[in-house]
C-alpha cells in the first residue's frame, strides 16, 4: 500500500452522500489536498500522527498490513486516538502480534505499552491483559527476562512486575532484580523478598546487602534483621559501615537486639588500624556519631590517608588538636579538606589563631590560590586582617600595587567590624594608617570612610 492509495480511499469516501458543507466534507477535502501534496518519503508512521482523522485512519489501515515492530508501536499509540474508528482499527491491527512469535516486536514497543497502561482506561484493559499474557508465557520467559536486565525506568518496573506475577519460583528473578541497574527495581525486589519464607529470603538479602546502593541497603537491612535467628553479628558489622544511613539504622536497632554501639567501637579501636577507605569511614563515622574521640595515633594516621574522604572525615574529628596541627592541614590538595580545616580553625579563639594564621600567610601567600589565602586571612580578627596587610605593605614596597589592591578589597568587604581581640589604641593606629593612605590617594577615600564611619 503506497501514499497514492490514500487518495483513492478518500475519493470513495467523498462519493458518499453527506450534507453539503458539513464538517466531515471539509475534513475530507482537506485530507485530499494534503495527500495530493504528500511526498513518497512520507511514512505511514508519520501520517498516523497527523491532526486530520481521515489521514490517521488510512495510515492505520496501512500499518495493519506491515507487520513490523515500528508499525506495532504506532498502532499501540493509536489505541489512545480520539477518533473511535481509528482506535478500533488499531486494536484489530494489534491482534496478530499477540503471540509468542512476536515477543521481540512487543518488547521493542514496550515503552508505548507502558504509556498505554498509565492511562488506566477501561477500554485498554483487554488489550493490555493479552500483551501481558504473551510476555508471561513460558516460551517467551527467557527472552523477556534477558530484556528486563537491560531496561531502566518504567519499562524495567513493568517487566519485573509481570515476570514476578508469573514466576512460581522467583529466587533467580529476585537475585537478578536485587542487582538490577534500576534503583526502583531493586527496592521492589526487596519488598518482594519480604513475602518469601525466611529460608528463601535470607540468602537473597544477605547477598544483596554489601553490593547495593545505600538507599537499597537500608531497606535490605531493615528487612533482614527480623528474619535472622541471631542478628547481633550483622549489627556489629554494619555499625562500622561506611554509609551514614546504614549506621543510623544500625544504631537505632542495636538496643532492641542487645548490642552496645560504644562497645563495638571500643573493640574496633583496640584492634589494628583500618587499611581501606570503607573501614576508615566506618570507624570515623561511628566515632563522630557517638562523640568519641579517636586515639591521637589513629587520628593522625587518618589525616595521612590517600583518600580525600577519609581526611575530610578526620578533620571533623579534630577534637583537642592544636592550632599548629590544624594549620598543617591547610596544604591539603583537596578543597573539601581545606574548607573543613578552616571550619575547625574558626572555632578556636582569635588569641590562639591570630599568630598562627599570620605566620602561615607569611610562608604561603604568594604561591597559595587567592580563595585559599583569603579564607585564611578571614581567620584573623577583623582589624588584625588589615593590620596584617599593612605590615606586608611596609615589608614589601616593591609589591606596593598588589598590597594596596588587597587593602582596598578588604575595605570593600567590611560592613560591621566586631573585634574584641584588638585594643582601642591599636585600632586607632590602624584607622590613622588607612586615613593616611586615603589622603595620599593610594586608597579611595570612600572605601576608608565606610570602614571607620
Amino acid at each position: 500500500m503506497n501514499v497514492s492509495s490514500i487518495s483513492n480511499w478518500l475519493g470513495r469516501l467523498k462519493a458518499r452522500q453527506v450534507p453539503a458543507g458539513s464538517w466531515a466534507d471539509q475534513r475530507r477535502n482537506e485530507a485530499l489536498e494534503l495527500i495530493a501534496s504528500a511526498h513518497d518519503g512520507d511514512t505511514w508512521i508519520t501520517l498516523s500522527h497527523h491532526d486530520n482523522g481521515f489521514v490517521r485512519e488510512v495510515a492505520v489501515r496501512a500499518l495493519c498490513a506491515e507487520q513490523t515492530p515500528q508499525a506495532l508501536q504506532a498502532l499501540i499509540e493509536r489505541l489512545n486516538d480520539w477518533v473511535p474508528q481509528v482506535r478500533e482499527l488499531a486494536k484489530a491491527g494489534i491482534q496478530p502480534y499477540l503471540t509468542s512469535a512476536h515477543v521481540t516486536s512487543l518488547l521493542s514497543a514496550l515503552e508505548s505499552v507502558v504509556a498505554l497502561a498509565a492511562r488506566r482506561r477501561v477500554d485498554h484493559a483487554a488489550t493490555l491483559e493479552q500483551v501481558c499474557a504473551v510476555l508471561q508465557g513460558a516460551q517467551a520467559r527467557r527472552e523477556v527476562h534477558l530484556d528486563f536486565l537491560t531496561r531502566q525506568g518504567k519499562t524495567a518496573r513493568f517487566l519485573f512486575a509481570r515476570l514476578l506475577e508469573a514466576d512460581t519460583e522467583p529466587a533467580t528473578l529476585l537475585r537478578d532484580a536485587l542487582a538490577h541497574r534500576e534503583l526502583t527495581v531493586r527496592l521492589a525486589a526487596v519488598a518482594a523478598c519480604q513475602a518469601l519464607p525466611a529460608a528463601q529470603a535470607v540468602p537473597l538479602l544477605v547477598h544483596a546487602l554489601p553490593h547495593a546502593a545505600a538507599k537499597v541497603r537500608v531497606c535490605v537491612l531493615r528487612a533482614l534483621l527480623p528474619l535472622l535467628d541471631d542478628p547481633q553479628p550483622l549489627l556489629r558489622q554494619v555499625l562500622l559501615d561506611a554509609s551514614p544511613a546504614i549506621r543510623s539504622l544500625a544504631r537505632w536497632q542495636a538496643p532492641r537486639y542487645g548490642v552496645d554501639a560504644a562497645a563495638v567501637l571500643a573493640a574496633r579501636l583496640a584492634g589494628e588500624m583500618p587499611t581501606t577507605k570503607r573501614d576508615w569511614l566506618g570507624v570515623l563515622g561511628l566515632g563522630a556519631e557517638l562523640q568519641v574521640e579517636l586515639p591521637l595515633a589513629w587520628w593522625r594516621a587518618a589525616l595521612q590517608s590517600r583518600y580525600p574522604f577519609v581526611r575530610f572525615a578526620a578533620v571533623h574529628q579534630a577534637g583537642e588538636a592544636t592550632a599548629g596541627e590544624l594549620f598543617g592541614l591547610l596544604g591539603d590538595p583537596s578543597d573539601k579538606v581545606f574548607a573543613a580545616t578552616i571550619v575547625q580553625l574558626g572555632k578556636l579563639p582569635w588569641a590562639t589563631v591570630n599568630v598562627e594564621a599570620s605566620a602561615w600567610l607569611d610562608r604561603h601567600w604568594h604561591e597559595c590560590p587567592a580563595p585559599r589565602r583569603l579564607a585564611v586571612l578571614h581567620l584573623l580578627s577583623g582589624w588584625q586582617q588589615v593590620a596584617y596587610l599593612l605590615q606586608r605593605l611596609d615589608a614589601e614596597p616593591v609589591l606596593q600595587a598588589g598590597w594596596l589592591q588587597e587593602i582596598s578589597g578588604w575595605c570593600d568587604r567590611q560592613y560591621r567590624i566586631i573585634d574584641p581581640a584588638t585594643s582601642p589604641t591599636a585600632r586607632a593606629v590602624l584607622v590613622a594608617r588607612l586615613q593616611g593612605l586615603a589622603t595620599t590617594g593610594l586608597v579611595r577615600a570612600q572605601q576608608v570612610a565606610r570602614v571607620i564611619a
